[in-house]
């Protein structure tokens, strides 16, 4: 059971996540400065929930906390789990093709390849989606990956279809992937961001699949970014 002085004390607020059973266990057992603690935390609750909540990917964990399990809620109050700026980023050769599977389970973890393995997070890993980047690059004859410059999507790219999946369920039906033809400041290359932020549990698979009209180039890369937040071990 959280204590009083947990709650208080957490860089995450976890009033609307603890049952009421358990706040009222923890207020009979704690002393007065942890009660006045509190209740001056309650006064800082209400006043921020007048205001607009946060748009970056932590504000959007936060508000999400409650989807989390027990335990990850409770590490993070503990301080032995963290929330931590995080992409995931997968890289496919995509030459000759005209469809492709960005995300499969044979992926393993190679440096400038893909930090991620078999299209899914890791147990005990918990990651909030705030944004999605794909960029494409060209290698010229002789050249690998790792000399291929990734910039925004090309012509024949962008006027194709993606559509993304997550927990089981389609979390973006089939869309134009213009959205990636984009290059803000201070911004990935090519970095659409979501209205509607997802929460992507731990061993469940992800899919981002692309169609586009002819096939692409001789030498033609995709690179993939999930950008957002994840929970990981102090």
């Amino acid at each position: 059971m959280l204590s009083l002085g947990e709650l208080t004390q957490s860089e995450f607020n976890l009033l609307g996540v603890v049952g009421e059973e358990e706040l009222v266990r923890a207020m009979d057992t704690a002393n007065p400065a942890a009660k006045q603690n509190f209740a001056r935390s309650i006064k800082l609750f209400s006043k921020s929930r007048s205001q607009l909540p946060s748009a970056r990917s932590r504000g959007e964990l936060e508000k999400r906390l409650h989807m989390l399990p027990r335990e990850t809620q409770e590490g993070l109050v503990r301080q032995t789990l963290q929330a931590t700026d995080k992409n995931y980023y997968v890289t496919k050769d995509i030459s000759g093709s005209k469809v492709q599977k960005m995300f499969r389970d044979d992926d393993t973890k190679v440096t400038g390849m893909s930090n991620i393995s078999s299209g899914k997070l890791e147990k005990g890993y918990h990651f909030m989606l705030t944004a999605i980047a794909l960029q494409v690059g060209f290698a010229a004859q002789g050249e690998s990956v790792h000399q291929v410059n990734f910039a925004r999507i090309p012509d024949f790219i962008r006027n194709g279809e993606f559509e993304f999946l997550a927990n089981g369920a389609t979390m973006i039906q089939a869309s134009g992937m213009e959205v990636f033809n984009v290059e803000k400041e201070g911004e990935f290359i090519g970095q659409y961001n979501l209205d509607n932020p997802k929460l992507i549990k731990d061993q469940q698979a992800i899919e981002l699949n692309m169609e586009w009209g002819f096939n692409a180039p001789e030498g033609t890369w995709a690179r993939v970014y999930l950008i957002g937040t994840t929970v990981i071990k102090s």
